[in-house]
């Protein structure tokens, strides 16, 4: 039994992955039961109300490209994300610079319609809470204003412990609950995993929410998909050990990845 019809995903920083989070979460989700109220595992939809630095929506390095071949979706990339603006800048200077106003409200009204429409929604955003989408709204604001949970994406590594605790108390200044938070990017290797679980520890410590997932780091695959958000240097990308999942390739080995790591019960309040 479901009892949340979809989840914000947003992240502690550019390039932690949640993409490929949101894109993992979408090819589980739609293998599993069928969820209470009328939700089916099958009717899952994702959106991205933004993207910035990218042409098009069709363009292979874009989200709502990953999205839709990551996840296996069927919703088509025009579909998925409402607004492609091309400077790589925060929402509203990217808008500003094309002579554009981002239109929060109606932003608002369109993920409220998608609710409408009784699939599970898995909206990811644009950075992290505190990205300004105009000069007076934050990427906060629309996660507030859509009243979804939250599922928080973090590195794995140094200095998560702050950016998670940061990213914890602005969504709780703007009443967001919070459902779970997720490490993404761990290396395979025994020196990194205390540590890695070490920050876990920290943060549910000290903000109250569980960690309901540690992921592994992703190699690139070949056709050139970056492991974090679609503008990340990649260049000093270390080799994956054998066996680890690539972007790019059939959602299958990345979903089994996902379905295996992540606590579900807490996660969708099972």
């Amino acid at each position: 039994m479901m009892n949340r019809r979809g989840l914000f995903i947003t992240g502690t920083d550019t390039g932690v992955g949640k993409t490929s989070v949101t894109a993992g979460l979408a090819a589980v989700l739609r293998e599993r039961v069928p969820i209470r109220d009328g939700y089916n595992a099958g009717n899952v939809q994702v959106w991205k109300p933004v993207q910035t630095g990218i042409p098009s929506a069709e363009a292979p390095e874009s989200d709502s490209y990953r999205l839709r071949k990551e996840g296996g979706l069927a919703q088509q990339e025009r579909d998925i994300v409402t607004l492609t603006l091309p400077d790589p800048l925060a929402p509203w200077m990217a808008a500003r610079r094309i002579g554009e106003t981002i239109d929060v409200d109606a932003l608002l009204a369109e993920g409220r319609s998608r609710l409408s429409a009784g699939d599970f929604l898995l909206v990811e955003g644009a950075g992290g809470l505190a990205v300004p989408l105009t000069e007076r709204h934050l990427v906060a604001d629309l996660a507030a204003g859509l009243g979804l949970p939250l599922l928080i994406v973090a590195r794995p590594g140094l200095g998560t412990v702050n950016h998670t605790l940061l990213t914890v108390a602005v969504a709780k200044q703007f009443g967001i609950p919070v459902a779970g938070i997720i490490l993404n990017g761990y290396k395979h290797t025994v020196t990194d995993m205390p540590a890695v679980r070490e920050n876990a520890e920290m943060i549910e410590t000290f903000s109250g929410i569980p960690v309901v997932g540690l992921l592994p780091w992703q190699e690139e695959a070949e056709s050139g998909h970056p492991a974090g958000d679609a503008r990340e240097n990649t260049a000093s990308k270390p080799a994956a050990t054998a066996g680890q999942p690539k972007l790019g390739e059939t959602p299958n080995r990345w979903a089994d990845v996902v379905r295996s790591a992540i606590d579900w019960e807490t996660l969708l309040q099972l």
